[in-house]
């Protein structure tokens, strides 16, 4: 068997879409490029899962959660801003 690892950014990108209740990253992606206010986003803080509705291109959105300037939408994660 195989053992491959994941970048920090497709780990979030993964909880995403399972704590918003996507069955697939393509159904997270094709709803956050669908609304042109908001999309999914995610602190990248390890330990921290919290979620909140951002701008698509945010990168230092504030954490609610840990208090960081750390959370990135969802399409700034998977590369498509």
């Amino acid at each position: 068997m195989s053992a491959f690892a994941l970048s920090n950014k497709a780990v979030k990108l993964m909880k995403l879409c399972d704590l918003k209740g996507f069955e697939s990253l393509d159904d997270l992606l094709l709803l956050a490029a669908l609304t042109d206010c908001v999309c999914p986003a995610i602190c990248m803080t390890e330990g921290c899962d919290y979620t909140a509705e951002m701008e698509p291109d945010q990168e230092q959105g504030f954490c609610q959660a840990c208090g960081g300037n750390t959370v990135t939408s969802a399409l700034v994660l998977a590369g498509l801003i």
